[in-house]
């Protein structure tokens, strides 16, 4: 799968032109250095189905929310039908932004995720991410790329963005997903301190495997 944007700051989420984006601390010169896609750059990469994929990255999973949660996890509702999972005892709370909402882990609020929707912007999703990654670069401390990429879920245009960040505390490691139905941008992030990411990852791939619409 290839992989687009995540997002962060102590909370993130996505922006650009009424979305949004949740933003991380001070500017960083360090910043300068880290590569800026442009809309050409992420027409090179070939489209990857973010839907189509079971938990170990192979085969076929289909979103279907009507079916009971995984295990661990418990159904959440966001705007404009969006659903998705989290894990049972994280508390949904307004995210910052209109449309974001967000969840922390109860016993660690450096791991938290993010959903929601908002009116989407009239440019190509990939040229939006873009110019929101460099936005976010020029004012986020350590902010370094892992991947950003476009994507398709569900049959749907979308960008999958990972990165990593200084929130003032230490690396934090962010993976997200935005794609486009009907005029609208949904998303989901989930972020964590980069020693926990590993914990954190599963927690977004279902977030992924369980999102409409």
């Amino acid at each position: 799968m290839k992989n687009v944007p995540s997002l962060s700051s102590r909370w993130l989420a996505v922006t650009c032109a009424g979305l949004y984006l949740v933003v991380s601390a001070v500017v960083g010169v360090a910043l300068l250095a880290a590569p800026r896609p442009d809309a050409d750059q992420l027409d090179r990469d070939a489209p990857a189905d973010v839907a189509e994929r079971t938990e170990d990255g192979t085969g076929v999973t289909t979103t279907l929310t009507t079916h009971p949660p995984p295990a661990g996890f418990q159904h959440v509702q966001g705007p404009e039908r969006m659903r998705t999972v989290i894990p049972v005892g994280w508390r949904v709370a307004r995210g910052g932004a209109p449309g974001a909402l967000r969840a922390a882990d109860p016993s660690d609020s450096a791991r938290f995720v993010g959903f929601g929707a908002a009116p989407a912007p009239s440019t190509d999703i990939g040229q939006t991410h873009a110019e929101t990654e460099s936005r976010f670069a020029e004012r986020t401390t350590a902010y370094r790329r892992i991947e950003l990429n476009r994507a398709t879920y569900a049959g749907n245009p979308a960008v999958e963005w990972e990165y990593r960040h200084d929130d003032g505390t230490g690396t934090q490691h962010v993976r997200g997903l935005f794609w486009r139905v009907d005029g609208m941008e949904y998303f989901v992030f989930a972020s964590a301190p980069e020693s926990a990411w590993p914990r954190m990852r599963p927690v977004y791939d279902e977030m992924v495997a369980h999102s409409t619409p």
